[in-house]
């Protein structure tokens, strides 16, 4: 006669408590992957973010620059209006600061990169703004506004204010760059910046 042994109460208790423990850490591997994925988006968000800044930062950079070297019509590059918005303008026949505005006005537009017939060589809604500092005649501030992806407050800077292609103030970015241009008497120019 065969005798069938009766299990073993604590075998099967310990057999459970495996099972437990595999569940959770199941559970706390899920969970340091979902916090892994919110980590890489959050990254992804700061890296585009950065990105359009200095995109933003090149083309203030390059306004300022051809303010400097065309000091003498400096007053020409002032514009009331947000330059940058709309389509793309032909620039043949145009010379001096009305070239610079043109051709500035197509790089804020992303003209430098093309894809599927999109300009795609800029920020989101980027505009330019060029306007005397407050209280000054020689001083001129140059400002590139965009959108970005995450809100934050809302700058202090009128560029763009208003825009439709804003959402939000607090989506509103804005890098600007003063230009000093000196008063020239003769040749040399005269320290007042």
């Amino acid at each position: 006669m065969v005798r069938l042994q009766k299990p073993n109460s604590a075998a099967l208790r310990q057999c459970g408590g495996i099972l437990i423990e595999v569940l959770i850490s199941i559970l706390v591997c899920a969970f340091a992957l979902l916090g892994f994925v919110g980590m890489q988006a959050r990254a992804t968000t700061g890296e585009f973010e950065s990105y359009q800044r200095s995109q933003a930062l090149v083309l203030v950079g390059d306004m300022a620059s051809r303010i400097s070297a065309n000091r003498v019509n400096a007053a020409a590059y002032l514009v009331g209006g947000l330059i940058g918005a709309g389509a793309m303008e032909d620039c043949a026949g145009l010379n001096g600061a009305a070239l610079d505005l043109c051709e500035w006005g197509n790089l804020i537009r992303g003209s430098t990169e093309v894809r599927g017939g999109t300009n795609v060589g800029s920020m989101i809604s980027a505009r330019g703004c060029i306007a005397l500092a407050a209280g000054t005649t020689d001083r001129y501030v140059v400002s590139v506004v965009w959108q970005g992806v995450v809100a934050t407050g809302a700058p202090t800077s009128v560029c763009g204010q208003g825009d439709g292609a804003f959402p939000t103030e607090a989506l509103r970015r804005v890098v600007a760059s003063t230009v000093c241009v000196p008063l020239m008497v003769g040749n040399a120019p005269v320290g007042r910046c």
